[in-house]
């Protein structure tokens, strides 16, 4: 493989991680005992890499890029409501803030069938995971996956080639829970709502609130056409219309021009939303399933965040032709 700015790759690979360089000491096999480094398949290194050396000055776990720490103690204020008795999903008047749900985001349980060769590291996600009052987590093994389908997923979680992190836009639950927090905006004049990511390439969501039925032939796009509609406090959201070169979640699961995604948004209380997503791409899998997660409130403004500007690795950022004989997320370097 032709490795190339090692320096900034390095930089850019801890950066993302969002915590110091620990990596083993020269001599160090990584964890592992017995044997020349070099004799370890190398996505075992990464992985052994990836381990967190202990906690943080604070005691708690070090956390990934773009992933704030959920309050100390969860409270169950009321959520704000509008003129109409509603919660409303995101800022009121007198009030700046986003949803946070980088740390609690994946769709899937730690993998209980893991494929051969896949890059398994922890990270705070896998901690919330198993959490028994986050939100519960379908088991990888229990995806209806076609055989075609699963073995895409197996070669994803070995290189993880995300669209995303190469500041392309993400659809469903991938756009919804991104690096940095996101913001939901209501306009109520307008008939719709938009959804605002911070992190990524500054894209934005549209959903129509005015009661239009989906377009016959929708032109394929990378967030779909979506259609909301109010259940009580529950924002509903019907999208159809994908186009093939995203990812809907960030663990990789595949699917075709024929996803649907219904997307349920509540506002339980004033610090907490619950997501959840069920899945039909008869493309791609055998029946439907479906999973979600909770986000936290986080006050305070956002900033202005540019993916190419941001991104730390921006030569390997590139795809196409040689450039992306450079590029394997089987290796610590990786924009």
């Amino acid at each position: 493989m032709n490795v190339r700015p090692l320096a900034l790759a390095g930089a850019s690979f801890f950066w993302l991680l969002g915590c110091s360089p620990q990596g083993p000491a020269a001599g160090d096999t990584g964890g592992t005992t017995g044997g020349n480094s070099s004799e370890i398949p190398l996505a075992q290194q990464t992985a052994n890499s990836l381990q967190p050396q202990g906690l943080d000055a604070n005691g708690l776990q070090p956390l990934s890029a773009g992933s704030s720490r959920p309050p100390e103690r969860m409270l169950d204020t009321p959520p704000p409501r509008d003129a109409n008795g509603r919660a409303v999903l995101g800022s009121v008047p007198g009030q700046v803030g986003s949803w946070e749900g980088f740390g609690s985001r994946p769709m899937l349980r730690i993998l209980d069938e893991i494929p051969e060769g896949s890059i398994i590291a922890f990270t705070p996600a896998e901690q919330a995971l198993r959490d028994p009052n986050n939100f519960p987590k379908i088991r990888e093994s229990e995806i209806p996956y076609q055989p075609w389908a699963k073995a895409l997923f197996a070669a994803r979680s070995r290189t993880r080639f995300e669209p995303y992190v190469r500041c392309k836009p993400s659809g469903g639950a991938r756009e919804v829970a991104t690096a940095y927090g996101t913001q939901i905006v209501e306009f109520p004049e307008m008939q719709k709502i938009y959804v605002f990511p911070t992190g990524g390439p500054r894209h934005y969501r549209e959903i129509w609130m005015d009661g239009r039925p989906h377009p016959e032939n929708p032109k394929a796009s990378y967030h779909g056409h979506s259609i909301g509609h109010w259940e009580g406090d529950t924002l509903v959201v019907d999208t159809v219309g994908f186009n093939e070169k995203m990812w809907f979640d960030s663990d990789g699961s595949p699917h075709t021009s024929q996803l649907h995604l219904t997307e349920k948004f509540t506002r339980v209380s004033l610090e907490r939303l619950k997501y959840e997503i069920t899945v039909d791409d008869p493309g791609a899998y055998t029946s439907t399933w479906s999973s979600g997660f909770y986000m936290f409130w986080t006050p305070g403004e956002t900033f202005q965040f540019v993916c190419q500007d941001e991104n730390l690795a921006s030569d390997l950022m590139v795809g196409n032709g040689e450039s992306y004989d450079s590029m394997d997320r089987s290796q610590p370097i990786f924009p």
